[in-house]
């Protein structure tokens, strides 16, 4: 039933347990009676924040929808620090939304990035009323999306994140007078601006572009470890335990919290929770057919904008009207290149067998048979000439696009090795989780290295995939320096039809800057430092030393 008239009720108060008070948005329909609750938390503005689902819509579906800032944003009291407040928040906000009046006790959550991980903290403070959940392109953990990609600092999604997303709000909140806060917002208009060259600045914990006064937590929790107790609060991948909801998890190929989305969701069906995933081409919040330089056709959109409330409603109908849910697989998957959705009943497909292709020298220098001869790669790192980002699943995408990117011109480079396959004379599709496998030898204390996967098209367009990092101390320790040490590197997950004619590409290099901090290579971080040295990196590919790369090759 369609409710045609709705009411609208704004800066609604919510009172937390330490008597901090929160506002919200309700939508709800004008007809008497009590209705399920859909929920959600964010700090993008309750008014304005909402750029991928309309609260009216599910309204109109009759749901009391609530669309509440965070502790210290906009309309709420507080001081804001990136999610700490969300488990304990989220338990007193779902309490005081099931206790309205015309409320009919039963709440679902929805919402997307920030406003998807608010669910999943959530959902760990084990209040009774959730019974559903919706994290769109969701992290499981503050640290993995932080300081701690397999060791390194995701520095382009941090800085951009608090400057561009975070910074204009806390500026308002913080200047009283008219004209300070005109300084203030033009500085951070300049600054906006010449984001490229302040990436470039260090050491970071003294980034000229966010003051202490105006953002405390920014250079704080630059010094925390992973290991603090702070983030052990906020982590919900040792948590999982304590998470009871089915969720309808959405992640794109090319999306920031990819492998975080698809933890989340294993996490409920492993445990036979109901839980639902969909993996489409996209990246962050962009669920268009044109991603990157790359058109997927109109299939990609199937599971997009256009339908993203039809497919809300039929979740949150389910679990909260007990209404049948459509037949939907455990999961829904785009094959790029194929342009086309294929499902399965686990993630990864069963049908996927992990396959390595080994790398090589030589013209054709990857293939599916083991190294016999022993050959070595060398090539040196700078950490003051870091490789540039170009596409992936980054989250600065005014100036280092985010998506499916040409890479040949990078390939120039000196400190970027090559290892192609001959063109396949047969498709290949490789769907799942991607490592590499690397035997290399660095003259530093600590460096990185990187690897990319890519698909290289008959025209020499080379299109990237998937990629990933490892901090060297972060495997072994002190134990790097002069050691011929195997690394793996986590290129997380890709679902790819390799074309005939095409080839497949893997890129290792030691930089991927801004998405990564570069490494000094010093032993130290440019955190708090700003010396560096070159690192001559030696890549090895033997019987011995067979360094490939494993892809999960659909049979």
């Amino acid at each position: 039933m369609k409710h045609n008239q709705l009411i609208i009720e704004t800066d609604i108060p919510a009172k937390m347990r330490d008597g901090v008070t929160l506002y919200a948005d309700i939508y709800r329909p004008a007809d008497e009676g009590k209705y399920p609750v859909l929920l959600t938390r964010l700090p993008y503005s309750k008014s304005y924040g909402l750029h991928f689902i309309r609260p009216n819509i599910l309204a109109e579906q009759g749901y009391i929808v609530i669309v509440q800032d965070v502790r210290g944003r906009y309309k709420s009291e507080g001081e804001f620090v990136p999610y700490i407040a969300e488990v304990d928040d989220g338990y007193d906000t779902i309490e005081w939304a099931a206790n309205l009046p015309y409320s009919n006790g039963d709440v679902g959550m929805f919402g997307l990035s920030y406003y998807g991980y608010t669910q999943i903290l959530a959902a760990m403070s084990g209040n009774k009323h959730l019974k559903a959940m919706a994290p769109i392109m969701a992290q499981n953990s503050m640290t993995d999306v932080f300081n701690d990609h397999d060791g390194a600092l995701e520095l382009g999604m941090w800085e951009t994140w608090n400057l561009e997303s975070m910074l204009p709000n806390m500026l308002t909140r913080k200047y009283n007078t008219s004209e300070e806060l005109e300084q203030a917002v033009n500085a951070l208009m300049k600054n906006l601006d010449n984001l490229d060259s302040l990436y470039k600045f260090k050491p970071y914990k003294d980034w000229p572009a966010i003051g202490r006064e105006e953002m405390p937590y920014f250079s704080e929790l630059l010094h925390y470890e992973p290991t603090h107790n702070h983030w052990q609060k906020i982590d919900a991948k040792s948590n999982y335990d304590k998470i009871s909801v089915p969720g309808l998890h959405v992640a794109g190929w090319y999306d920031c919290f990819l492998d975080k989305t698809i933890a989340n969701f294993q996490n409920g069906h492993c445990r036979k929770l109901g839980d639902k995933l969909v993996i489409g081409p996209w990246t962050h919040a962009n669920f268009t057919q044109m991603i990157g330089d790359r058109d997927f056709g109109m299939a990609a959109t199937k599971w997009g904008e256009a339908n993203m409330h039809a497919r809300h409603l039929e979740w949150f109908n389910h679990w909260l009207k007990q209404e049948p849910l459509p037949e939907m697989p455990a999961v829904n998957y785009f094959v790029m290149g194929l342009n086309d959705w294929k499902t399965s009943e686990t993630w990864p497909p069963k049908n996927a067998v992990t396959t390595p292709l080994y790398f090589k020298s030589g013209a054709v220098s990857a293939e599916f048979t083991p190294p016999t001869t022993a050959y070595e790669a060398k090539f040196s790192y700078d950490p003051e000439n870091p490789v540039p980002s170009n596409g992936g699943g980054t989250l600065h995408k005014e100036l280092h696009a985010d998506g499916p990117r040409d890479q040949k011109h990078l390939e120039m480079r000196e400190d970027i090795l090559c290892y192609s396959t001959a063109p396949l004379e047969e498709a290949l599709e490789i769907t799942g989780e991607i490592q590499v496998k690397l035997w290399a030898k660095t003259d530093a204390p600590n460096t990185d290295f990187t690897a990319k996967l890519v698909d290289v098209f008959p025209d020499g367009t080379a299109f990237n995939l998937a990629d990933g990092i490892i901090r060297a101390n972060k495997q072994h320790g002190d134990s790097v320096q002069n050691n011929i040490n195997q690394y793996t590197i986590d290129l997380w997950a890709t679902s790819n039809l390799f074309k005939k004619g095409h080839q497949i590409r893997i890129e290792i290099s030691s930089s991927n800057f801004p998405r990564f901090d570069p490494n000094p290579n010093t032993g130290d971080s440019f955190i708090n430092s700003t010396k560096s040295q070159i690192a001559h990196q030696t890549i090895y590919h033997s019987p011995e030393y067979p360094s490939h790369i494993l892809l999960p090759i659909i049979r």
